[in-house]
């Protein structure tokens, strides 16, 4: 790629939407994103840094696209951060920092930076010198790009425009210049928002940042409407409750049309935006008190305004929620029991859980028990499945969260039993639990690393070895006593996990009351779920060191091979570890007599198993055969050389069992009967 095929690309990409491209300036997971395809790929930033690394000035200073931007200006509009600040630092772009588009709109780098929102491309081209006063032809400064981040004909992305929020925020409070500065229409760049719908979603945390500056407050628009009038309007919540606080002559100012702002919030049936309207003075139908259960579900209805993508709402909604814990009587369950579906909605869109401050400023006990329909619960317990975000804002709170409130249930118990969420977020929330609260046993007798081991969380495992949790701790009553997170992680086929426990020196002969070890575990049918299959089996064992340790009931790991089916792949892996294929259990069997499969029956022989041991009825491997009615078998046997003429304890042999059934292919084979 040479200096024109790269600004030819760039400026496609700043001209057409289909093909606008750029490189993130903010977190996030962007490969897992809605805005993925928006992004550069890999090859092309290392392509075009490779390209820009030999650029001279000239080449910088080269201008394409209907507005004239010049390679600098693409780069910064783009987000190639590193190769701008090489050119500033190396001085290939000095003075020039301050250069307008080539077509008089009036555009530098510093304000396209701010139409972004780009927080640390601001900062760079300010540390280089940039103006921070200057204006584009429409009388635009810095705030109005911050604010009204439109230009026609740039492809601007909405994804990038909703990510970068707080970031233009962020901006608007480090510059100096006039918050007051009219552009050509005549708008101020708090007028600009709040004229325009739409546009919420990045704007909402500007207009108390413009207020905080000095932003005036008495534009009249030609219909009579006052700001707070156009923000009630064009849905900027954040703005209009900032402006009730602050102008509350414009609560019950009605505009040409004797609209007011409460007349809007009932016609659009925003209780949340009547409620807070009525509380600062302005003319109410209703003005009876709103019971405590309406208003849980106005606060509710609040919190479904705001998403993960735009925030505008929130404050509107923790006003709401700082009206509603005022109102609760935290003597009254049912009251209390409100605050969990609240507290769902609210924590639900991410943020940085501002709902949670609330209810601390507020004097809640996260830790208390809540009583309501015959379950307990508590708040802290009802915010742990919200994220791990969640979980280390209540921790930086002060909320305990070692204490278990319901069932002796710890959070780490709590979230180490849970399912459906992604592993880090397990392995995060371990990260803020201690030690001993992950060792803590549950009423059910599982502690953490149980659960964890059940349910297959490797991340958060590694972080219980890091903090040194038993990982031979066993289960105690009534859960089955003597089970191990091994066992746990074997009973659910996790090989992984099993791997992960097995290195960290997890015991595999540890037996549980009924003497199973963790490889009885992996070969055992279950009761409920999904069964493991031979594959996830054969994983699994092939990380254990024991298969051959006998339960209770003498029987081995290798013996339950005759109640799972499909075993051939089993039968050999376990023969080839060293297994004892003539171990017999308290009633004198082996895997012979239990499994009468001719194919299982012609591995074990292979492996060395006696074809003629007896149990303790005195019945050997061809008499179970002909009981199950396997002729085959019987005659595979036979060929063998089994004893026919074997007598068990109730004098029984069997060629009378072959008689008693007909069994002449059999019989036939049968050629020395006594």
């Amino acid at each position: 790629m040479d200096v024109k095929e790269l600004t030819d690309f760039l400026v496609t990409s700043s001209q057409r939407t289909s093909s606008a491209k750029f490189i993130p300036w903010w977190d996030g997971d962007h490969k897992e994103s809605d805005y993925c395809y928006d992004i550069f790929e890999e090859n092309e930033i290392v392509e075009a840094e490779a390209c820009l690394a030999d650029c001279k000035k000239e080449d910088l200073l080269t201008t394409g696209g209907s507005y004239g931007l010049t390679l600098f200006h693409l780069l910064v509009w783009h987000n190639f951060y590193n190769a701008a600040e090489k050119m500033l630092c190396d001085g290939r772009i000095k003075e020039e920092v301050n250069m307008p588009d080539t077509k008089g709109n009036g555009l530098t780098p510093f304000l396209l930076a701010c139409f972004r929102g780009n927080l640390a491309m601001v900062k760079l081209l300010l540390a280089h010198g940039a103006d921070s006063s200057a204006c584009d032809k429409r009388g635009m400064n810095a705030y109005h790009f911050l604010a009204y981040p439109r230009f026609e004909g740039l492809a601007d992305s909405s994804a990038a425009r909703e990510k970068s929020a707080e970031q233009r925020a962020e901006i608007a409070r480090m510059l100096t210049i006039d918050v007051n500065q009219k552009d050509a229409e005549g708008f101020t760049p708090l007028v600009r928002i709040l004229s325009n719908s739409y546009n919420s979603d990045y704007t909402w945390p500007l207009p108390e940042v413009f207020l905080e500056k000095g932003a005036q407050t008495d534009y009249i628009d030609e219909n009579g409407n006052t700001l707070l009038m156009m923000a009630v309007r064009n849905n900027h919540m954040t703005a209009a409750l900032l402006l009730m606080n602050k102008c509350r002559e414009m609560v019950n100012a009605a505009n040409k049309d004797g609209m007011t702002p409460m007349q809007n919030a009932i016609d659009f049936c925003n209780d949340a935006l009547r409620t807070a309207l009525a509380d600062h003075g302005a003319a109410s139908p209703d003005k009876k008190r709103i019971d405590t259960q309406t208003l849980s579900e106005i606060t509710e209805h609040a919190y479904s305004r705001v998403e993960s993508d735009n925030r505008d709402g929130e404050a509107l909604a923790l006003y709401m929620t700082k009206k509603l814990v005022k109102q609760i009587d935290t003597d009254d369950d049912e009251e209390l029991s409100c605050l969990k579906d609240v507290l769902h909605r609210a924590l639900s869109f991410g943020g940085d859980y501002r709902i949670l401050d609330t209810f601390i400023d507020a004097g809640f006990n996260f830790t208390a028990p809540i009583h309501h329909y015959g379950e307990i619960s508590c708040l802290r317990d009802e915010c742990l499945n919200e994220g791990a975000g969640v979980i280390k804002k209540l921790a930086d709170l002060g909320v305990d969260m070692e204490k278990a409130v319901t069932g002796g249930r710890t959070p780490a118990n709590i979230v180490a039993s849970m399912s459906g969420m992604e592993d880090a977020f397990f392995a995060e929330a371990a990260k803020l639990f201690s030690k001993e609260s992950m060792e803590q046993t549950d009423n059910g007798g599982k502690a953490a690393i149980h659960y964890a081991a059940e349910k297959g969380h490797i991340g958060m495992l590694k972080v219980m070895i890091e903090k040194g949790v038993n990982v031979n701790l066993t289960e105690d009553e009534p859960a089955e006593s003597g089970i191990t997170p091994l066992h746990e992680a074997c009973r659910f086929g996790y090989a992984d996990a099993v791997r992960l426990l097995m290195e960290a020196g997890a015991d595999d002969t540890m037996q549980n009351s009924a003497g199973e070890t963790p490889a009885h575990f992996v070969l055992t049918k279950k009761n409920y779920g999904k069964d493991l299959d031979s594959t996830q089996r054969a994983a699994i064992l092939n990380e254990l060191k024991n298969l051959d340790i006998a339960r209770n009931d003498g029987r081995t790991p290798f013996m339950l091979l005759a109640d799972i089916g499909d075993t051939k792949e089993l039968l050999s892996l376990m023969t080839e570890r060293g297994v004892n294929v003539n171990h017999a259990d308290n009633e004198g069997q082996t895997l012979m007599m239990l499994d009468t499969d001719k194919d299982t029956i012609k591995e074990l022989l292979c492996a060395g198993a006696d074809i003629d041991m007896a149990d303790n009825d005195g019945n050997t491997a061809l008499y179970y055969v002909l009981k199950d009615g396997n002729v085959e078998a019987a005659r595979y046997l036979i060929k063998k050389g089994a004893d026919y003429n074997h007598l068990n304890n109730r004098g029984e042999t069997p060629v009378q069992i072959a008689v008693e059934n007909g069994y002449d292919t059999v019989l036939d084979l049968m050629t020395d009967i006594k």
